[in-house]
């Protein structure tokens, strides 16, 4: 009886953590359906405030994604898709809820299609209510940690990843 009551008490728990898990994807998802689809506004919005802070300013970071979107379609890049998958972990510091989710953006070049594959940092500070990402492309553990003030030291950049033909 005692087990059925400790294994009741820690699914009880565990119940939280699927539905952050859950409500950070849709909007991780959100987040990266904008930037494939040019709606850069809507990136800037999402874009975690120490970032666009040191960035200039919401104009800045936007001004920025739509030349560097510009270049790569110069070049014959195309983002077509995103998908996002389950965060790798999920951790609570210092009142925030940060976690690295992995994101695989399929992509067109000349004639063929290329997955890259890479992470976001999801950020919440109100418990899970909303949350504010960084494209983890431009960075290493040490300097997220420079750009993040509150950044968890459990946040670790996998190194894994990379741009592969589908």
């Amino acid at each position: 009886m005692k087990l059925f009551f400790a294994l009741l008490f820690l699914s009880l728990l565990s119940v939280p953590s699927i539905q952050a898990q859950g409500a950070i994807s849709e909007s991780a998802q959100e987040y990266v359906d904008a930037f494939v689809n040019n709606k850069f506004v809507k990136v800037a919005s999402l874009t975690h405030p120490d970032l666009v802070k040191m960035n200039g300013g919401e104009q800045f970071v936007i001004d920025d994604l739509k030349a560097e979107r510009q270049s790569s379609s110069a070049e014959g890049l195309i983002y077509n898709s995103a998908e996002v998958k389950q965060p790798l972990k999920i951790v609570e510091y210092n009142s925030e809820l940060q976690a690295i989710i992995p994101v695989e953006y399929t992509m067109q070049l000349a004639d063929k299609e290329y997955i890259n594959k890479t992470y976001i940092l999801a950020v919440s500070s109100d418990e899970g209510v909303s949350y504010k990402y960084v494209n983890l492309m431009q960075f290493d553990d040490a300097s997220l940690a420079e750009f993040i003030s509150n950044l968890s030291p459990e946040i670790v950049i996998p190194v894994d990843g990379g741009f592969v033909e589908k």
